[in-house]
């Protein structure tokens, strides 16, 4: 087994696929989480009409310059406006309309002052403070305007672009077509159920939080026929291939072997300077990856963020989004073998003023507590040989910091 580093492995893959996902069309209300298959300009411009941003009163700013607690201005009050009203008024010098919050600003104000501000005594209003020409008013088209761009292809929509596509008058928008992911677990131990599978739903589940669909799962034993018939079966309804188990370089380990004999597959790597992962694998068949992965759910984890992960973001003309970081304190030596890129599970945790970064485990890719009881993910580069304890490193979260109080700290 050759290694390679796991940067040229993904560089490589990335050049090898060449499946294209193509489109649907969904309600918009329906399309958080997908990703724009083209851009969206607006339409109309946001907001429609300029408007007054608080509930006061509009005005022509020489009015009230100047105004204050000891010499109010003086303004008499010729209407108001709310805001569904259809009529908007004009005004004029030394007057003034009521506005509530959104409300069409009557023409000639360029002012509005909020009503904690003023004083009403019958048609006159006493304006107690005052403000700069245009505060508190929200201009036509200050939002958007007319052919502003609100999402480019590829970009996942969140609430923020639901809302702007609604105001622009959309009521469905063209997604790209969800990622079909196929799941191919191979190993006897597991058709004869000496084993649970639990590699099989942590894939499954990590296709769904990536945004795609599982078109298939299917189970099989250690048999290169086998192995090869059930992915022939995949790559006819999917898009991507993941194959957990037997892909090392033992005499169970099929999966390599079962791909070399489709005869139309070309291996892209087998082997890569990750731990743990260094067994990870990828085949393309008519252009689509078939990405072989151990049978152990931290290994398997890893060889899908690492491989995965930025595949599908490619298919969807996107990048994967940043996870936030920490910085804290090593609380044990974490040793790396050169050359190797290194991944361990951790608690990141706060005691008094400070975060502590604690290992949970230095070994044991098929350790799945590790994954439940982390919140982060240490990673040592292939050019380190670890940290020291006591060291400030930096840590990737995966699920919010902890008080160090609330949680049992391994010895």
């Amino acid at each position: 087994m050759e290694l390679i580093s796991s940067e040229e492995a993904l560089k490589k893959l990335l050049d090898e696929v060449s499946v294209e996902v193509g489109s649907e069309v969904v309600r918009l209300l329906s399309s958080v989480g997908r990703h724009s298959f083209r851009d969206y300009v607006s339409t109309v411009d946001v907001p429609p009409f300029s408007r007054s941003a608080v509930d006061g009163f509009a005005a022509i700013f020489a009015d009230i310059v100047g105004a204050s607690e000891g010499s109010p201005a003086l303004l008499r009050v010729t209407g108001s406006v709310d805001v569904d009203s259809v009529e908007v008024p004009t005004i004029n010098r030394s007057e003034a309309v009521k506005v509530s919050t959104g409300a069409p600003l009557p023409r000639g104000a360029d002012v509005v002052i909020p009503i904690e501000y003023c004083k009403v005594l019958e048609d006159r209003v006493y304006v107690y403070r005052s403000y700069p020409r245009y505060a508190n008013i929200s201009f036509k088209g200050e939002d958007l305007r007319v052919g502003d761009i609100i999402v480019r292809r590829g970009t996942k929509l969140r609430p923020w672009h639901v809302a702007a596509l609604k105001a622009s008058g959309y009521e469905e928008v063209e997604v790209f077509r969800k990622v079909r992911v196929s799941i191919v677990s191979t190993g006897s131990e597991l058709v004869k159920g000496v084993l649970p599978n639990y590699t099989l739903p942590l894939v499954a589940s990590y296709i769904a939080e990536l945004g795609g669909e599982v078109a298939l799962t299917d189970v099989v034993p250690d048999s290169i026929e086998d192995i090869a018939t059930a992915v022939e079966k995949a790559l006819e309804l999917s898009d991507v291939v993941v194959v957990t188990g037997g892909t090392s370089v033992g005499d169970r380990d099929l999966s390599p072997r079962a791909l070399e004999s489709l005869g139309r597959s070309k291996k892209v790597f087998h082997g890569v300077r990750v731990r743990p992962g260094r067994t990870c694998g990828a085949y393309v068949v008519d252009g689509k990856l078939v990405l072989l992965v151990s049978g152990l759910p931290v290994a398997t984890y890893v060889s899908l963020e690492l491989f995965l992960k930025p595949l599908v973001y490619k298919l969807y003309s996107s990048k994967p989004e940043p996870k936030p970081t920490v910085r804290g304190r090593l609380t044990r030596r974490l040793p790396n073998e050169p050359g190797f890129r290194s991944f361990y599970r951790a608690v990141a945790c706060i005691e008094g003023d400070e975060v502590l970064i604690v290992p949970l485990r230095l070994t044991g890719s098929g350790v799945l507590s590790t994954l439940v009881r982390g919140n982060a993910v240490v990673e040592v580069p292939e050019d380190s040989e670890g940290y020291e304890e006591g060291t400030e490193i930096v840590a990737t979260l995966v699920n919010p910091l902890v008080e160090c109080s609330s949680i049992k700290l391994p010895i």
